[in-house]
């Protein structure tokens, strides 16, 4: 009886002195910052950044933060350009092929659905589609919204006391797929500032 006591206590002092060993390790490294350098090289991977010069050039032209496009970026294609939707949407903004050849003519510019490819093209195009949207709009993610779901369905929600209190906002989106694409762009958004553009 008394061995086997002896044992237990001899058990017991190993899981302590384990926990001791293991909290000790932890506030070395929280103290010596490796934790938080771990996690923000983590949420790099998450949140990508590429084409930054790119970015901030059409962030300049067109009245937007660079946070905010990568965050469209980031929600539209996870910065790959040879993305493409099931409906037919092209690039790393995800421009379908009708809305490409109608904003080539609104400029006055000629290109062929394969340029939608083109990074700089589709980030020039893309942004400035985002500049037309917010324009009518006066709200940036009423213009996410009309961005992923239409004008026609927008127009309707905005219209909707039970949507938009105030005919310029949407407090509700009522396409699940909508709700869930605007809330993304602002986590990115948020993420984005934090990781690229805090200064």
């Amino acid at each position: 009886m008394t061995e086997r006591r002896r044992k237990k206590g001899l058990g017991c002092g190993k899981i302590f002195i384990t926990l001791l060993v293991l909290t000790l390790v932890a506030v070395i490294l929280i103290g010596s910052g490796l934790v938080s350098k771990l996690r923000t090289k983590i949420e790099m991977l998450i949140y990508p950044l590429s084409y930054e010069e790119e970015i901030v050039m059409a962030a300049q032209e067109y009245d937007f933060e660079p946070q905010f496009l990568c965050a469209v970026i980031h929600t539209e294609s996870k910065f790959d350009i040879r993305a493409e939707s099931h409906a037919g949407a092209r690039g790393l903004m995800q421009i379908m092929p009708d809305t490409f050849e109608w904003l080539c003519e609104k400029r006055g510019e000629d290109h062929s659905p394969q340029d939608m490819l083109n990074p700089h093209l589709s980030i020039d195009y893309g942004t400035y589609y985002l500049r037309y949207l917010t324009d009518i709009y006066q709200d940036r993610y009423t213009a996410c919204a009309a961005y992923n779901a239409g004008n026609t369905a927008v127009n309707e929600w905005l219209q909707n006391p039970a949507y938009s209190s105030d005919g310029v906002t949407l407090h509700t989106i009522p396409y699940e797929e909508t709700s869930e694409y605007v809330q993304r762009i602002r986590d990115a958004e948020q993420m984005y500032q934090k990781l690229y553009f805090s200064e």
